[in-house]
């Protein structure tokens, strides 16, 4: 896809940012990036320099409101999205924003109904859905090659080394896991099989303290670890497990079980070390398969991160066509209401309808 012109971006963070975000914008065709911020100046014109943005600043609405940024990525901490994503719809700009989407289903609403009514293309970036392995697994549940689908598990334990103390670990500012990475899953997990009937959850915080990067011991009282149990709509049952305090493991592993086959992937996609393995009924034991040749866009290939440049394309073509298949906003808020719901469950010790969490204002954002 040719886009009409190229998009100048504003980024709005340099720490995930200049890991994924930066390289894979100055990298695709169709977007430049003219414009970064960051909560220390410093580092906003040390990133500047390095992908030739022109602007930089500690000042997110200077960024939002200057006329060279067409597009704002927000990947600043959770507890700051709602106010920046308002304030980039009111200027008329595109907004690409990190999962999770808010802190509560409250603010993600009223960010999608301010996109909405700004007319401007929304994004949450929920970029495992382009792994080629769940695109493969999103067709064979559409095409019915799996029967009704029945259980779904996924297991992370990464073993991902203790770093030092960050917003990640702070609940105010939006932090844990559950949010961090589960929503990836609870997302995927919609993408598949549709929404969430009921939830329930448990959190443990496993250290409760982390040094910052000046030394200094900080609390820690976000989600370290969590375990979601849920069930679905249309019957399929759901579980998803994760830890980050623990030592290596497998890594990852995502099993899908339906009336009449599975399938199976074992491994990490980020490291390219993913497998995947069909069974159908009756069969003695699961086959390895190879993934058909991906179906992304070559500039989506050829970026420097693909599976975030899936999330720039999806923005570029709901700015030119006005369509978007997601994830949208919308998304975003779907999976902060089973997020609500498993904080209500593991909060009360018991298994959380997602409706009770779901106010008549998103009822009614949902009907529009």
């Amino acid at each position: 896809m040719t886009h009409t012109r190229p998009y100048r971006v504003g980024v709005i963070g340099t720490s995930w940012a200049a890991r994924v975000p930066l390289p894979t914008f100055a990298s695709f065709e169709g977007t430049e990036v003219t414009a970064i911020c960051s909560a220390r100046a410093e580092r906003a014109s040390e990133a500047a320099r390095r992908f030739g943005a022109r602007l930089a600043g500690d000042d997110y609405r200077a960024l939002i409101e200057s006329p060279e940024v067409d597009i704002v990525y927000i990947g600043a901490p959770v507890a700051r999205h709602r106010e920046m994503a308002l304030a980039a719809a009111a200027a008329g700009k595109h907004i690409l924003c990190e999962k999770p989407l808010a802190l509560d289903a409250a603010e993600a609403c009223e960010m999608l109904g301010a996109a909405r009514d700004a007319g401007v293309a929304h994004v949450t970036s929920f970029f495992v859905r382009p792994f080629e392995s769940h695109r493969y697994v999103k067709e064979l549940v559409a095409s019915g090659d799996l029967g009704e689908p029945r259980q779904l598990s996924v297991t992370h334990f990464p073993g991902w080394q203790r770093g030092a103390w960050s917003w990640l670990d702070s609940s105010a500012e939006g932090g844990g896991y559950l949010g961090a990475v589960g929503s990836h899953y609870i997302d995927l997990a919609r993408d598949w099989l549709g929404e969430f009937a009921t939830v329930s959850a448990q959190l443990r915080t496993w250290v409760g303290e982390a040094g910052d990067a000046e030394g200094l011991r900080r609390p820690v009282d976000a989600d370290d670890a969590f375990l979601l149990a849920g069930s679905m709509r249309q019957g399929a049952l759901v579980s998803i497990q994760f830890s980050r305090n623990v030592p290596p493991g497998r890594g990852r592993r995502i099993e899908l079980y339906g009336s009449e086959g599975a399938v199976v992937i074992d491994g990490d996609e980020v490291r390219g070390e993913a497998r995947v393995y069909r069974s159908r009924r009756g069969e003695r034991a699961p086959r390895e398969v190879e993934l058909p040749p991906s179906s992304l866009p070559d500039t989506v290939r050829e970026s420097a991160v693909p599976i975030f440049g899936a999330m720039i394309h999806t923005l570029l073509d709901f700015i030119e066509s006005g369509r978007s298949e997601g994830p949208t906003f919308e998304d975003g808020l779907r999976c902060q209401e089973v997020l609500d719901a498993a904080r209500l469950s593991a909060a009360e010790g018991r298994v959380v309808a997602v409706s009770e969490t779901v106010s008549e204002t998103q009822r009614e954002e949902a009907r529009r």
